[in-house]
């Protein structure tokens, strides 16, 4: 899929500049924004400013467009040289037509960069083998606190969807920010506003349309704990474009579709190879939960994930034929073979654009933007099966199960964390739809520590732990012990280990189906720590809450923006803790009750002859909150940490 590129990601090289200094006037555009002393109201903690950022958009009605950009920034910490990196992106079918930079020095000293101190680089992106992405970037001289850089570029692409976005927020804030489109006499624009107050457009020439901002602040998530993806916070406006009648809400989100269907249904065209290998793993006959799973599980374990994207390939799959050949594709062609192997054994199913980061999607600003694709598998009327946990049920009315092929670690009938609570689009040609990504019950993933101590009249303790896992979020877990060696398994245990024991020694560790996805993941170990119980004259006192912690590190103040959970999910903890001879329990923790509408949390503990019994219930209800949960967020999770920290009293008799 086209990722959404962060300039603080790329690798620059280092180059010793030798710009000339400008011997010509700058551009007006350039030292009218360098003039301005008023920066937006959170520029005073901002390693950098955008002064200006200025896009046109000429739409051509031959089927081209042309997209001339001026940005001028403005460093203002040693840090803030990252965000003024000029860039410039092109590909085969999005050609870089012109790019120039200039730079002013913390002295004022004006420069132009030359051409042949402008170099090309390819684009790099995890897990994709070969794409035709790269960009131009320079060093400009004078980028350093109180220094300026500029650059213009100007590209050119064909017109795809009739859709363009204009990113105007991010983690640095601008003064001023402009967005023209030059649409041909008769044409429709529509612009969807998300998460910011829409500015109304000037009519500057006929058809011919400008927005603007200024002051727009910067978005913090940086130090902020339980933060939201950037995307799902920033502002960004959608511009929908097209000579005929554009429609709005439904009709947009079934524009899409109905422009994708047509380009991606022939990919999943299948040879008599592919169903025949459809036909050997399982029977068109056989039950329809069977079917899925048979065929899945091929997906997951013979194709590899491995991106060629070239142009339009960025959006478009490769043919299915070539996939099932190959062994290998990226998110979109796996999900292309998955449809064509489902075809053969009688199961129909289609692809959804969604997007890793939950929030980025969003239903009332129908777009292309999304970073991934999976499938949306047509369940038969009627049908039902338990495992069956990830469904939605369309406007159609037809029930749909989402699944991501891509994913190695969580089979199907579940949802990866990092997609539930989302939105999607569906490609269903005239059908085609937003849909809300499920939530999965709490239940339906699960984490037990069960564990059986010793402990001595020394303070030190012994004893074995195992801890099992079922559900998707097993699925980070499993891929870290499948790609990981021995030692790296260890050391991450080891480290989990030290929030819990001062001093410790980890004998053997062992782990159980990790690549058995309708098993529990298991692990055991064993596990022995010196001067654990605190010794205070006849008195040890023991923390009951011997492993793990619940507890999420919150900063004191106002909260700005939603809260967001990994997953939701229930999780457990039995220890139990046999107690040294000659010791009584005389005083335990009272036990704990939480219940919000969030999460609950229990805790107690028992006493049985010589064995301390402790267990406690975490379940998290819910992936988001809004920021004015947070006060009862801080409070719930003081609660939880108090009792963590609690100590059993053993007197010794």
């Amino acid at each position: 899929m086209i990722r959404r590129a962060s300039l603080s990601l790329i690798v620059l090289f280092v180059l010793a500049s030798t710009a000339a200094r400008a011997s010509t006037p700058f551009p007006d555009w350039i030292t009218q924004a360098a003039a301005t002393t008023l920066l937006p109201a959170d520029a005073h903690e901002a390693k950098a400013a955008i002064l200006l950022d200025d896009q046109l958009l000429t739409v051509d009605a031959g089927g081209m467009t042309t997209l001339r950009r001026r940005m001028v920034i403005k460093i203002l910490r040693p840090h803030g040289r990252e965000y003024a990196t000029p860039v410039a992106w092109f590909r085969s079918d999005r050609k870089l037509l012109s790019f120039h930079v200039w730079s002013i020095g913390p002295d004022g000293h004006q420069y132009t960069v030359k051409d042949n101190e402008i170099i090309e680089v390819g684009a790099k992106e995890w897990g994709i083998l070969y794409n035709d992405v790269r960009y131009k970037t320079a060093s400009a001289p004078g980028a350093d606190p109180g220094g300026i850089v500029a650059y213009e570029y100007v590209q050119q692409a064909p017109i795809y969807s009739g859709e363009e976005n204009w990113m105007f927020q991010g983690e640095i804030p601008r003064l001023r920010t402009v967005f023209e489109v030059d649409l041909p006499a008769g044409w429709q624009h529509r612009a969807l506003w998300r998460r910011y107050t829409a500015a109304t457009p000037a009519e500057v020439a006929p058809n011919h349309w400008r927005w603007e901002l200024t002051n727009v602040p910067a978005v913090h998530l940086e130090d902020v704990p339980l933060a939201p993806a950037d995307g799902a916070v920033t502002g960004r406006m959608t511009l929908h474009y097209a000579a005929g009648n554009l429609g709005e809400g439904d009709a947009l989100w079934a524009k899409i579709g109905e422009w994708f269907s047509p380009l991606a249904a022939p990919k999943t065209e299948a040879p008599a190879e592919i169903a025949n290998e459809s036909r050997q793993l399982v029977s068109p006959n056989a039950d329809f939960m069977t079917r899925i799973q048979k065929v899945s599980e091929f997906m997951q374990q013979n194709i590899r994930y491995v991106g060629i994207e070239i142009g339009i390939g960025g959006y478009i799959p490769h043919a299915a034929a070539d996939v099932y050949r190959n062994r290998y594709g990226d998110c979109k062609d796996k999900a292309t073979l998955l449809i064509s192997m489902l075809d053969a054994v009688g199961v129909r199913a289609t692809w959804v654009m969604v997007d890793t980061e939950r929030g980025v999607v969003d239903p009332f600003t129908p777009s292309l933007i999304g970073n991934h694709m999976i499938a949306a598998i047509e369940i038969p009327k009627g049908y039902d099966n338990p495992l069956l946990k990830a469904v939605v049920t369309a406007k159609t009315g037809k029930r749909y199960l989402i699944f991501d092929p891509t994913n190695e670690y969580v089979p199907i009938g579940l949802l990866p964390t990092y997609l539930q609570g989302g939105y999607g689009a569906l490609m269903a040609g005239n059908e085609s739809q937003v849909i809300e990504l499920p939530i999965l019950k709490p239940d339906t993933d699960t984490i037990e520590h069960a564990a059986h101590f010793e402990l001595a009249a020394d303070g030190s303790l012994k004893g074995d732990v195992r801890v099992s896992r079922l559900g998707a979020s097993s699925g980070n877990v499993r891929h870290f012990f499948a790609m990981s060696s021995d030692k790296e398994k260890r050391e991450n245990l080891e480290r989990s280990l030290r929030s819990d024991f001062s001093e410790f020694d980890l004998g053997t560790e062992k782990v159980e189906n990790s690549r058995d996805l309708n098993q529990q993941l298991v692990m055991r170990y064993d596990v022995s720590a010196s001067s654990y119980a605190k010794n205070a004259g006849n008195l040890l006192l023991l923390r009951p809450r011997v492993l793990g912690t619940y507890v999420t590190p919150l900063r004191n103040g106002r909260r700005e923006y939603p809260i967001e959970f990994a997953s939701v999910g229930d999780w457990r903890d039995k220890f139990d803790v046999t107690l040294p001879s000659g010791y009584a329990v005389d005083e335990v923790p009272d036990p704990v009750k939480l219940d919000t509408d969030f999460a609950s949390y229990t805790s107690e503990v028992k006493v049985d002859g010589n064995v301390l019994h402790y267990s406690r219930e975490y379940v998290v209800k819910k992936l988001s909150l809004d920021a004015g949960e947070y006060e009862s967020l801080q409070k719930f999770e003081g609660e939880i940490n108090a009792d963590e920290n609690r100590s059993a009293v053993l007197k010794k008799q």
